[in-house]
C-alpha cells in the first residue's frame, strides 16, 4: 500500500485565486482524495472515474478550473484536460467561459493560462506549436458526439491529419496525464461514453451535473444538494405562489406572473441605483408544454390589450422548431437577455432551457399548465436560482425566485411534504482519517440535513448540515471581491415557502414602494472641497504622448548616471618617450598636476532645463499641445532632481550630452508606452467639486472601528470624510478607509461612487472609478491620491494592470495642466498591503504600488 498524496497549501491557493466557495472547494478535495487513494493507496492501474454531484447554481464550471488550476500546478503537472459537453450550446458557453475577453471568463483567475483547442482549430499550425510545448497546458473543449463517434460529427476527430501522424482521438489516447470534466454527465452516460472512455485510457474522468442517475450512484465522490444550497444562501430561495380563487384562465396567471416581474424590477432598480450597480433586470421564464401553446402564451403577452401593452415587444419565443434567420435571431436575443439594455423581460419555452442556458436574472418561473411537480425538478428550477448580485441582497424580494404554480394554493400546501422529499436531503464527502498505526486512508463521509427546498409562512425550519462538509447554514461566503464576508440569513418567516398570489404580490408592491428606510448624505460644509479634474477623454487609440510615461525611473537612473564622473578638473595625459637602446617607445600616463578647467560654471539652471525641455519636445512624434509640455517639464524635474546639488554646475558643462541622452531615452520609453497606449485627452480640463448626495438604505453605525466590517452598515464617526457616513464593499476597503482617516497630512477623503472620477481605461471608452479620493496637505502643498483596493489574487491581472496604467496616464495629464493645483498621484494596494500597513496611512502608501 502507498501513501496519500495531497497538496492542501496548493489547493488553498487554488481557492484563493478563484475565490472558491466553500461547497466547490470541497468537491475539489474530495475529487483529489479519491485519486490519490485509487493510485497512491490502493495502486490501481485503471482510470478513476467519479461524480461531483452539485446543485445547479453553485458553481460546477468553478470546480472544473479548480481541478485544472491544482492538477497544472502539482508537482507531477497535467498538462491535458478534455472538458466534453452534451451538445453545442453548453460547449460553446464552456469555451466562452475559459477565453479571454468574455464577461464571464474565468481566464484572469487561471495561472495556468490554458491553450483552448476545439473543433475549429485542432489542426491549425499554432495549436501544433501549442501541442508540441509540454510546458503549455492545453484545454480540448469538444461535444461527446465529436468523439464518441467516427462518423457524423465525430468524423474529423478520427480521421488522420498530417500535421500530427494519427488522427486527434488516436492522439489523445497517447496522452499518459489526461484527464477528463464531462460537463452535464447525466446527458450522455451510455454504452457509447463508456466505450470512448475505455479507449481514451485518461488518468482520470469527473463527471459534473446536478442530477446523476441512479445507476451512477457507486460513482459520487461529493454531493451537495439543493436544500443545503438554500439553506446556505448560495442560490435563491424558492417561493410557491398559487391563487386562492377558481380563476385559472391564461390572461388572469400571466397578469399574476408580471406583477410580480414588474415590483421585482423595481426593487431591483432601487437596488441597483443605490450601490452604484449596473441594471440587472428581472425576467419571467414561461414553461411550455408544446409550441401551440407557447404561441398561445405569446400572443396574450405581446398584445396592446394585456397589461395596457406594457409588453409589447419584450417577449422572446424559443422553440425547437425555429429556423433560419428567426432561430439566429431568438438564439442571440437568449444570449444577451443578461445585458442591461435588453429588451427581453418574458421569456417562453418549450424544452429548450435545460443545461447549458445559465443566466442569474430569471426571478419568476410560471407553469401554466404543467403541474408543478413537472416544474420543480432540479434541471426546471435550476434555470432561476442564481444570484445576479453574487450573493444576497437582504432585499427579500430579489433574493427569492417566484415558481407560479398550476394548482391552487390548498393544492400546492398538500403537496408541499411530497415535492421536498424529491430532493436530496443529505450531502456527501472524501475525508482523511488516520488510524491507529499513524497511517491516513480517504473515507466517505455523509452529513445529512433537515433543510427544506419549500418551507411555509412563519415556519423556521432547522438545517443540521454541519461545518465538515461545507453543507449547514453558513454565513461565511466568498464575495464578488473575493473577501469574506459576513451576513445574517434572514429568518424563514421572511421567506414564506408556499404563499397564495395576492399576499406575495401584495407585499412585493409594498418592497418595491417602500422608501421610508433610504437616507440621503451631502456633503458636510465644514469639510474642505474635494475638486476633481474633468479630463474629456478621446475614444480612439492615442498616437505618442509624453503623458503615457508613468516609470521615471529611467530618467532618474540617467540623471545618477550624468553626474557620476563629474569633476571641474582638467585631465592632463602626457606624451612620454623612452628608448631601449634600439627603439624609441611613445605612451601616455596622466599627469600628476591638478588644473582646475576653465569652463564655464555659471548658467543659471533655469537656462539649462529649458533647454532639456525644447530637446523631449524635439523628439520625433511629440506633439507641440500644452499638455506635452506639462509633461516633459516633469520628466526633466525627475531627472534634475536625481542629480542632486551638482545639478547647475554639470548642466553648465554637459548640457548637450545631457540632452542628447534625454532625448534617446525618452524615445526609447515612448516606444515601449505607446504599445500599451489606449486614449488620449484633449486639451481643455474642467475642474469640478465633488457634490453628489449619496442615497443608502443601509444601517447606520456610529463609530468605525477597525474589525467591525459589515457590507449592509454605513459607518458614521469620521473625521475627515467629505461624507458624514460611508460604506464598503469589502473588509480591505473599510480596513484602507481608517488608514486613511488616520493619516497626519490628510485633511479630506471620500469613498467615491461610480461616476465620481470616471477612469477611461479601452479605447472603446470603458471606464472605471478608484475605490477613494484623498487629498493631503504638505508643506503647504496639496496632494491628490486616487487609492484602489484589489484582491492580492487580481493584482497582476491584465485588467488590473491596464486600469493602473490608464489611471497614471489621468494623473500625469492632470499635473500636466496650468488649471490644476493639485499634484495628483494614483496608488494600487492589495489585501497583504492593508494588513501589513496596520491602520498607517503612511505605511500603506509605501506598501502600494
Amino acid at each position: 500500500m502507498g501513501v496519500l498524496q495531497f497538496q492542501p497549501d496548493l489547493l488553498d491557493q487554488v481557492a484563493h485565486r478563484l475565490t472558491l466557495r466553500e461547497p466547490n472547494r470541497k468537491a475539489i478535495e474530495s475529487v483529489l482524495l479519491r485519486t490519490s487513494d485509487h493510485y497512491d493507496v490502493q495502486e490501481k492501474t485503471e482510470p478513476y472515474e467519479c461524480i461531483v454531484d452539485s446543485a445547479t447554481g453553485v458553481g460546477k464550471t468553478y470546480v472544473m478550473a479548480g481541478l485544472m488550476e491544482y492538477l497544472a500546478g502539482a508537482e507531477t503537472p497535467a498538462r491535458n484536460f478534455l472538458l466534453l459537453a452534451p451538445g453545442r450550446t453548453i460547449r460553446d458557453k464552456s469555451v466562452l467561459n475559459f477565453t479571454a475577453g468574455n464577461a464571464k471568463s474565468l481566464r484572469r483567475m487561471l495561472r495556468s493560462a490554458p491553450y483552448v483547442i476545439t473543433a475549429d482549430n485542432f489542426n491549425t499550425p499554432a495549436t501544433r506549436a501549442a501541442i508540441d510545448d509540454p510546458t503549455v497546458t492545453k484545454l480540448y473543449i469538444f461535444t461527446v458526439q465529436a468523439l464518441t463517434s467516427a462518423t457524423g460529427d465525430g468524423r474529423a476527430t478520427h480521421v488522420p491529419l498530417e500535421n500530427l501522424g494519427t488522427s486527434f482521438f488516436d492522439y489523445l489516447a497517447q496522452l499518459d496525464d489526461l484527464v477528463i470534466l464531462a460537463d452535464e454527465h447525466h446527458c450522455y452516460r451510455g454504452p457509447a461514453f463508456s466505450r470512448t472512455i475505455r479507449d481514451l485510457k485518461p488518468q482520470l474522468v469527473v463527471g459534473m451535473t446536478a442530477t446523476p442517475v441512479r445507476a451512477d450512484e457507486p460513482l459520487v465522490a461529493f454531493r451537495y444538494p439543493l436544500a443545503a444550497a438554500i439553506a446556505d444562501r448560495l442560490v435563491k430561495t424558492p417561493v410557491m405562489v398559487a391563487r386562492r380563487d377558481d380563476r385559472s384562465d391564461i390572461g388572469t396567471k400571466l397578469l399574476d406572473g408580471v406583477n410580480l416581474l414588474r415590483y421585482k424590477g423595481q426593487a431591483a432598480d432601487a437596488h441597483c441605483d443605490e450601490n452604484d450597480l449596473p441594471r440587472v433586470n428581472p425576467v419571467m421564464l414561461v414553461i411550455a408544454r408544446n409550441i401551440e401553446e407557447a404561441v398561445e402564451f405569446r400572443n396574450v403577452l405581446d398584445t396592446a390589450s394585456f397589461d395596457g401593452g406594457s409588453w409589447v415587444g419584450k417577449t422572446l419565443l424559443i422553440h425547437s422548431k425555429l429556423t433560419g434567420d428567426a432561430k439566429e435571431k431568438a438564439l442571440a436575443d437568449l444570449q444577451a437577455v443578461e445585458d442591461p439594455d435588453s429588451p427581453i423581460r418574458i421569456i417562453i419555452s418549450v424544452g429548450m432551457l435545460k443545461e447549458g442556458w445559465d443566466v442569474k436574472n430569471v426571478y419568476v418561473i410560471a407553469s401554466m399548465r404543467a403541474s408543478v411537480s413537472e416544474v420543480m425538478t432540479e434541471q426546471t428550477l435550476g434555470r432561476g436560482m442564481r444570484l445576479p448580485f453574487g450573493d444576497y441582497t437582504n432585499v427579500e424580494i430579489l433574493d427569492t425566485l417566484e415558481i407560479l404554480a398550476h394548482e391552487k394554493y390548498g393544492q400546492l400546501l398538500e403537496k408541499r411534504k411530497v415535492l421536498n422529499e424529491a430532493f436530496i436531503d443529505y450531502g456527501t464527502y472524501a475525508e482523511v482519517r488516520r488510524l491507529a498505526d499513524g497511517s491516513s486512508v480517504v473515507r466517505q463521509k455523509t452529513v445529512e440535513s433537515n433543510a427544506v427546498v419549500i418551507g411555509l409562512p412563519g415556519q423556521s425550519d432547522p438545517v443540521e448540515l454541519g461545518d465538515d462538509g461545507g453543507s449547514g447554514r453558513s454565513s461565511e461566503r466568498a464575495s464578488s471581491s473575493g473577501a469574506n464576508t459576513t451576513t445574517p440569513a434572514p429568518a424563514a418567516s421572511d421567506t414564506p415557502g408556499v404563499v397564495d398570489v395576492e399576499t406575495r404580490t401584495r407585499a412585493a408592491a409594498e418592497a418595491a414602494a417602500n422608501n421610508s428606510g433610504i437616507v440621503e448624505y451631502a456633503p458636510l460644509p465644514d469639510r474642505p472641497p474635494i475638486l476633481i479634474p474633468l479630463l474629456i477623454s478621446v475614444s480612439q487609440p492615442a498616437t505618442v504622448s509624453l503623458n503615457d510615461i508613468t516609470d521615471y525611473a529611467p530618467f532618474e537612473r540617467l540623471g545618477c548616471t550624468l553626474t557620476m564622473d563629474y569633476s571641474d578638473e582638467l585631465k592632463r595625459t602626457k606624451i612620454v618617450a623612452s628608448h631601449d637602446g634600439r627603439t624609441a617607445i611613445v605612451s601616455t600616463e596622466t599627469a600628476a598636476d591638478t588644473v582646475v578647467s576653465a569652463l564655464p560654471l555659471d548658467i543659471p539652471l533655469s537656462d539649462t532645463r529649458n533647454s532639456l525641455i525644447h530637446r523631449v519636445m524635439s523628439v520625433k512624434g511629440v506633439p507641440n499641445r500644452p499638455l506635452e509640455l506639462g509633461a516633459a517639464q516633469r520628466i526633466v524635474d525627475r531627472l534634475i532632481g536625481a542629480m542632486g546639488d551638482k545639478a547647475t554646475e554639470h548642466l553648465s558643462a554637459f548640457v548637450e550630452r545631457c540632452g542628447q541622452r534625454l532625448a534617446a531615452e525618452v524615445a526609447k520609453t515612448l516606444r515601449e508606452a505607446s504599445q500599451a497606449a489606449q486614449v488620449s485627452y484633449a486639451d481643455d480640463v474642467e475642474i469640478v467639486p465633488l457634490s453628489k448626495t449619496r442615497v443608502t438604505r443601509k444601517r447606520q453605525m456610529a463609530g468605525h472601528a477597525d474589525g467591525s466590517f459589515e457590507k449592509t452598515i454605513a459607518f458614521n464617526g469620521w473625521s475627515k470624510n467629505l461624507y458624514s457616513h460611508a460604506w464598503f464593499d469589502t473588509a480591505p476597503e473599510f480596513k484602507a478607509a481608517n488608514a486613511i482617516e488616520g493619516g497626519k497630512h490628510v485633511i479630506v477623503w471620500a469613498r467615491l461612487h461610480i461616476k465620481d472620477v470616471p477612469i477611461t481605461w479601452t479605447s472603446e471608452g470603458r471606464n472605471y472609478n478608484p475605490d477613494f479620493v484623498v487629498i493631503e496637505e504638505v508643506d503647504g502643498k496639496h496632494i491628490g491620491w486616487l487609492v484602489e483596493t484589489k484582491a492580492d489574487k487580481d493584482m497582476t491581472s491584465e485588467e488590473v494592470i491596464a486600469k493602473r496604467r490608464a489611471a497614471r496616464r489621468w494623473a500625469n495629464t492632470a499635473n500636466s495642466s496650468p488649471d490644476v493645483d493639485v499634484f495628483w498621484k494614483y496608488l494600487l494596494v492589495g489585501e497583504q498591503d492593508v494588513e501589513d500597513a496596520q491602520g498607517s496611512w503612511e505605511f500603506l502608501k509605501g506598501f502600494g504600488q
